[in-house]
């Protein structure tokens, strides 16, 4: 394609986690009509998912001009204490950020929404996707709002960002194929009465599994792992359940109280078949979905949207070869791969601790 004086086209993005809003603010910036449409009528929350932000992914959000703003919300950790005497020793990795940032997701969509809409892009809360067909020349996509009404936009290209539970990838009908990791994680957002001597603590004993994590703002995640009671998903987390697993596990429970979250998840390990049918690609978890151990998720996500980002913007400003846009897959895929099979294993080496370890 020759180059134009102006983009040939526009892009929307389904999904308005930190995969949909990087590459929002990055189609933007390189001068791409962009929109985001997000099923969540609300615009922010309190309540988070992820919360590690890794030096790889800091130093992509550096080259934006975002990794000092996102530093200062969160606490680093320059050491890991595995599993019991385990210890990984970030301080030693080259480059400016030789930690982990812990800082909820909902600061790190705070920093990549504020500079998405800065620079142009349109974000729609309460728009849920329904349908979507593409043809030679771009793709069509059937939105209902929180109201009820529905309408269609049209899109040059289009990015599944939606999350597990993607409809782009179902409209697509794409496989999803995996498995599931484990079952009946138990999630609690608390306040401790005693704060824990690391930034993170992380322990496995025996039929137990504890990890707690600082938000910064007095409250504290827990995530703990029950062999003992495999309960379904939509079971509420029993309080004194989650602090025996956490005092088997940590050998104290900080003293939790006054839970404001509570809830029960399973983690799967899938992996699309591929991430671009024609004119729409998929990205963050509606391509790829692995264990929480490693915190790797939301990462693995934002750098999907920084490969993407460029190439759509060579594409749409006439300058991409015929190449260009299959790269993405060639080049994320296999990724996606690597974090599925690593953060696999690190979960099952944690679930399974060798009395050697403790």
């Amino acid at each position: 394609m020759a180059p134009t004086g102006r983009p040939t086209g526009n892009v929307l993005i389904v999904g308005a986690g930190p995969t949909g809003l990087l590459l929002a603010g990055d189609l933007a910036a390189a001068g791409i009509g962009c929109t985001v449409l997000e099923r969540r009528a609300a615009e922010t929350s309190t309540l988070t998912r992820a919360f590690a932000v890794h030096a790889r992914t800091l130093e992509m959000l550096d080259a934006r001009g975002l990794a000092d703003e996102l530093i200062a919300t969160g606490r680093r950790v320059g050491a890991l204490r595995l599993l019991g005497s385990t210890a990984l020793d970030l301080s030693r990795l080259p480059g400016r950020f030789p930690f982990v940032l812990v800082t909820p997701q909902y600061e790190t969509e705070r920093v990549l929404k504020e500079r998405a809409l800065a620079a142009g892009a349109e974000i729609v809360h309460g728009a849920e996707v329904v349908a979507l067909r593409q043809d030679a020349a771009g793709v069509d996509v059937d939105v209902r709002t929180a109201g009820g009404e529905t309408g269609t936009r049209r899109a040059s290209y289009v990015v599944g960002a939606d999350g597990v539970r993607s409809t782009v990838r179902r409209e697509l009908g794409l496989p999803f194929p995996g498995r599931a990791a484990v079952r009946s994680v138990m999630l609690a957002d608390v306040r401790l009465d005693e704060v824990p001597e690391g930034v993170l603590s992380v322990g496995a004993v025996g039929d137990a599994f504890a990890f707690i994590a600082p938000f910064g703002d007095g409250w504290y995640r827990v995530i703990a792992w029950n062999r003992r009671h495999q309960a379904a998903d939509s079971e509420p987390v029993d309080m004194a359940e989650l602090r025996d697993v956490v005092r088997r596990a940590l050998g104290t429970d900080h003293g939790m109280r006054d839970p404001r979250w509570t809830s029960r998840f399973h983690s799967d390990e899938r992996q699309v078949p591929r991430y671009r049918t024609g004119r729409v690609f998929l990205a963050g978890d509606a391509a790829h979905v692995h264990s929480p151990a490693g915190g790797q998720g939301m990462n693995t996500g934002m750098q999907d949207a920084a490969n993407l980002g460029w190439k759509l913007a060579a594409e749409l400003w006439g300058w991409a070869p015929s190449w260009l846009l299959d790269s993405y897959h060639e080049e994320r895929h296999p990724v996606g791969r690597q974090v599925l099979r690593g953060s696999g294993a690190l979960l099952r080496f944690a679930l399974a601790e060798p009395r050697w370890l403790r």
